[in-house]
């Protein structure tokens, strides 16, 4: 299987189960061992700041309406994305970080460091599981930039869609030079 570290996995239409329908995954790491990714469009009913009092009791936080997002259906640690190097555990693309150690969560959220996402939870995929379900059809695989980890949650999919789309038609066709925009052809 190709390394997707930093692509997206854009479900498919046909994709129905639940906890992945219409959803953008954004792969954090991929090897021989399974595929760790994080949802981008799944927002929890909880601000940042309603769970950053509860597990960090006595840190004030600035009153934000940062929501927390839902990162796939394994329960694991607290995942952040930001743009700070000195503050991650990896790099997920150039500018792109990830960090699930406490004291850089600790200092990311509380000092409010823009942009990041926290995360509950995550997707995971055992060894061979992923290239399945890709083979079977239920993923488009496109690029990553940094700044789609922080676009607005209800029009990733359509866009990720948008994409996947014209680079298969591209591909199809033999070109690479297709606009964005049908209508400019």
């Amino acid at each position: 299987m190709p390394n997707l570290t930093g692509k997206l996995l854009i479900a498919t239409p046909n994709l129905i189960d639940p906890n992945f329908k219409q959803a953008v995954v954004l792969m954090v790491q991929v090897n021989e061992e399974g595929a760790v990714g994080l949802i981008l469009n799944r927002l929890s009913d909880k601000r940042v700041i309603d769970l950053w009092n509860v597990i960090f009791q006595g840190v004030e936080l600035e009153d934000t309406t940062q929501m927390i997002h839902l990162g796939g259906p394994v329960f694991g640690p607290l995942m952040l994305l930001h743009t700070r190097k000195e503050l991650a555990d990896l790099e997920i693309l150039p500018g792109l970080y990830f960090a699930t150690q406490k004291e850089y969560l600790e200092e990311v959220v509380n000092n409010n460091i823009q942009p990041f996402r926290l995360f509950l939870g995550h997707s995971g995929w055992g060894p061979g599981q992923l290239q399945r379900e890709i083979d079977e059809g239920s993923w488009f695989i496109i690029p990553a930039a940094p700044g789609f980890a922080f676009d607005k949650e209800n029009d990733i999919w359509q866009i990720g869609l948008r994409i996947a789309g014209r680079d298969a038609l591209a591909r199809l066709l033999g070109r690479n030079d297709l606009p964005d925009d049908p209508m400019m052809n």
